[in-house]
């Protein structure tokens, strides 16, 4: 198994939970996708996840990582979409400023908030043979809980750096209560956001 990313912490978050878990056959590669080193080899499955949505050209980045399957070999992605954002239910006016804030930021550092309905199209582009399609909203209720406030507070530093709010106005540190309460006080369903995900096959 190995592991790719551009992120050097990424990478080392990546190599500690390897560890964690007593994972000894994951190597970790600090590499661009969109240009693997060779020496990477062939993989039986290649998969990602809001990975494609951050690529200037999606199809061209599929395309590359197609070089690296082996003959029949798969290529699963997850990828996001905002689609939902607009539709909230009025009664959780937290939420639906976090969540933009969200999209705003990645909007900002040049991801396409909208790609996950294209993700089909990409991989059909890319000379893929598509074997699943499926998309589901991602749905917090009372029940199960969000971790909309687990992600806002990740992507704070984020956030402060594109300008979209400051750590005042996302209080991290009441964040999550916050949203709690405003869920359980709602008696609504809330939609993230929709998750689209694709497997496709190399065709020999």
């Amino acid at each position: 198994m190995t592991g790719v990313d551009v992120s050097e912490s990424a990478l080392a978050a990546a190599r500690n939970k390897a560890d964690d878990g007593r994972v000894s056959s994951a190597r970790f590669v600090r590499a661009d996708i969109n240009g693997l080193p060779q020496g990477m080899g062939r993989f039986d499955v290649i998969v990602g996840r809001r990975v494609l949505m951050y690529q200037k050209d999606p199809a061209r980045c599929a395309d590359a990582l197609i070089g690296h399957l082996e003959p029949g070999g798969r290529m699963i992605f997850q990828e996001s979409d905002g689609m939902l954002s607009p539709f909230q239910p009025c009664r959780m006016p937290l939420h639906a400023k976090v969540l933009a804030w969200m999209w705003d930021t990645v909007a900002r550092e040049g991801g396409d908030v909208r790609f996950g309905r294209r993700l089909y199209a990409v991989m059909k582009t890319a000379g893929l043979s598509v074997t699943l399609a499926r998309a589901e909203a991602v749905l917090h209720t009372p029940e199960s809980g969000s971790d909309l406030g687990w992600a806002a507070k990740a992507m704070a530093p984020r956030m402060v750096s594109e300008g979209v709010a400051t750590l005042e106005e996302i209080g991290a540190e009441t964040l999550e209560e916050r949203l709690r309460t405003e869920l359980m006080k709602s008696g609504e369903p809330f939609f993230r956001d929709m998750a689209f995900g694709v497997c496709a096959e190399m065709t020999v």
